[in-house]
């Protein structure tokens, strides 16, 4: 980074004291460091960028993205869920690939007022409110509504009748709370039965940002694909040693190393096979660019063909090409962030004539046209996948050009949480063993990757604390919404300051190798 760039940065009026100070302790060491083999014209190296969900928290991941993208960190792949889908869409939409854009996405989060989205009655928005800004809000209610039934039950006794009547009329008194109340509920449910089970329809951040992507040109599925997706030299991209050979020769001498400095636990037939399809790999000789595509990816859930769904990777399973072509990508968004109950689920009538839906669904599904679902209903991709980082996940491969970054989002009482709990605390009531078992079940392809893979813990994702924020305070204030920002952003700087590229490539082609059984699991076990 420039001296001038950085006197710029450090003037900026949204970064903290702690965040200046940080980024003007650790610029030069950052600045110097290597994060990619994929270059453009000016200098700036490519990642793949996976962004967890987290509602409102997603100022955090703008702030992360900030960090990386003034040293210089562009993305070639760019996939999330909920707030993460926000910002891939952000970032897939606004500019050239070889912009900075966290600015301009900085700009749209903290001009949103995010208690607009709560677009369902009146009644919901106040209670809401109510009860974020008060924890106890529930508690002191029911005692509340505890003490003046008491007070009621106590009346008929305390209270003299001259009549027989005045004195059967008094102890009818307490059941007028709870016929109030029975009616209460039954609008509710009725109101939650005609909004189908969301308390807010959602239409008011569809609507959002449909406008956002129409400034920046983004008025179908199309034309954003005609944007941003790319492959190969139409990337106009460079590998850091040269396009030439350069690429092939540095890959086939890495993968030598690994042998040599592995050797007692390399299969050394599996091992012959796998190096001679590398020499005999005429693809990469003098393509370095070869299968290298750029792609955008939010996720959502259908819970009605009960599968984990990508977009636009599999939106012909709901959309007809024909359909892309007219559909704001907005609806992707919308279908990523249908918080169950929150939001009222998205949903999508399936045009079951259509060549390209009868296609994607003998694909995807396996599925005769006949027995195509009628409709597609969308609720948060988080409630399967919440932090995708298994989309980019490949086991062929050859040797890295590029890393894969991730970012994810927790809070002080999540941290808490996962120091693990007694038995005792998991069944002290069925409430809190509903809980754990939901909490096990949300995101558990995630975490069961992650497991799996722990080389991605290891070299690939920095966590940023939120502290005590809550992720559905929509009715966040521009101050908070700058203070998360300023988290992602100096966890962004703790990252790329201890990232290391070389080491990352080395232990990147190993798990790829134990993929592949060259590298013996029983003697590598921490490889993963």
């Amino acid at each position: 980074m420039k001296t001038d760039a950085l006197t710029k940065i450090l003037e900026e009026n949204v970064l903290s004291p702690e965040s200046k100070d940080k980024l003007a302790a650790l610029h030069e060491n950052i600045s110097s460091r290597e994060f990619s083999d994929l270059l453009d014209a000016e200098g700036n190296q490519y990642v793949e960028f996976v962004q967890e969900g987290g509602g409102v928290w997603g100022s955090a991941l703008v702030g992360y993205l900030y960090g990386l993208e003034i040293f210089g960190i562009r993305f070639l792949k760019v996939a999330g869920t909920s707030a993460g889908a926000i910002n891939t869409m952000l970032i897939a939409s606004c500019k050239t690939k070889e912009e900075a854009k966290s600015e301009i996405i900085r700009g749209i989060l903290f001009n949103w007022n995010f208690a607009d989205f709560m677009d369902g009655k009146p009644y919901v928005r106040t209670t809401i409110h109510a009860m974020l800004n008060n924890k106890n809000f529930l508690k002191i209610n029911a005692i509340i509504a505890a003490v003046i039934m008491i007070i009621l039950v106590i009346i008929p006794f305390a209270t003299y009748s001259e009549t027989t009547l005045n004195t059967k009329l008094l102890f009818l008194v307490p059941l007028i709370p709870i016929i109030i109340a029975f009616f209460c509920l039954k609008k509710f449910y009725n109101d939650f039965r005609k909004q189908n089970s969301g308390l807010n329809p959602g239409n008011t951040f569809l609507n959002s940002m449909k406008d956002v992507l129409d400034g920046f040109g983004i008025k179908t599925v199309a034309n954003l694909n005609e944007k941003f997706v790319q492959k190969g030299l139409e990337l106009n991209l460079n590998y850091r040693y040269g396009n030439g050979m350069e690429y092939y020769a540095i890959a086939l001498n890495s993968i030598e190393e690994i042998k040599v400095n592995n050797l007692e636990h390399i299969d050394q037939t599996r091992y012959k096979i796998f190096y001679d399809s590398a020499v005999n790999n005429d693809y990469y000789k003098q393509n370095p660019f070869y299968l290298l595509k750029s792609e955008y990816i939010v996720i959502t859930t259908d819970i009605n063909a009960k599968i984990k769904v990508e977009l636009p990777t599999m939106a012909n399973l709901y959309w007809s090409e024909e359909e892309l072509k007219h559909i704001s990508p907005a609806e992707f968004v919308r279908a990523s962030m249908s918080v169950p109950f929150f939001f009222e689920p998205f949903q999508k009538r399936i045009d079951r004539g259509a060549d390209s839906v009868k296609y994607a669904w003998k694909f995807w599904m396996n599925t005769k046209p006949e027995d195509i679902y009628p409709a597609g209903v969308f609720i948060d991709g988080g409630s399967i996948s919440n932090f995708p980082i298994d989309l980019f996940h490949s086991a062929d491969v050859f040797y890295p050009r590029m890393p894969l970054f991730g970012v994810q989002l927790t809070s002080d009482s999540e941290i808490s949480s996962e120091k693990g709990k007694t038995s005792e605390e998991i069944l002290k009531t069925p409430f809190s063993y509903a809980g754990n078992i939901i909490g096990t079940l949300k995101g558990f392809n995630d975490k069961s990757f992650l497991t799996k893979h722990t080389f991605y813990h290891l070299y690939s994702i920095q966590t940023v604390n939120c502290g005590t924020s809550d992720w559905l305070n929509f009715f966040m204030k521009r101050e908070e919404k700058e203070d998360l920002f300023n988290k992602g952003f100096q966890s962004a700087l703790d990252f790329l300051n201890q990232f290391d590229w070389e080491k990352y490539k080395s232990e990147r082609m190993m798990v790829a190798m134990k993929e592949k059984k060259i590298l013996k699991e029983e003697d590598t076990k921490t490889v993963g």
